[in-house]
């Protein structure tokens, strides 16, 4: 695996949900759980290389995690590191609960 600095996680996990084909797998691994690379690339029509290149960066931005298993390479949401990642953009932001639950109550979440 490859080290991150710690000054890019959180603009690197933003990034990732910054592409309309990388929202599309995180549906899809929302809804599936866990998805192997070939299945995803065959129910987004899209080839396996390009999907892999998505993949990496949601990997990279800590959104999802892999598996290998022979040569199939499974993945799934990394919730938990999803969970960490917005805690530490609420601390960035200086949001107190009080302050999320109307930012919720404004945009109807």
């Amino acid at each position: 695996m490859f080290l991150q600095n710690p000054r890019n996680e959180l603009p690197d996990h933003f990034l990732a949900f910054a592409n309309p084909t990388r929202l599309r797998i995180l549906e899809r691994l929302a809804q599936a759980g866990e998805v192997n690379v070939n299945d995803l690339a065959l129910y987004l029509h899209m080839s396996q290389p390009r999907i892999s290149w998505h993949l990496r960066m949601l990997r990279v931005g800590g959104v999802i995690r892999t598996r290998r298993e022979g040569r199939q390479v499974y993945c799934s949401l990394d919730v938990e590191n999803i969970r960490r990642f917005r805690r530490r953009l609420d601390q960035l932001l200086g949001m107190t609960q009080v302050e999320k639950a109307k930012v919720r109550e404004e945009v109807g979440a």
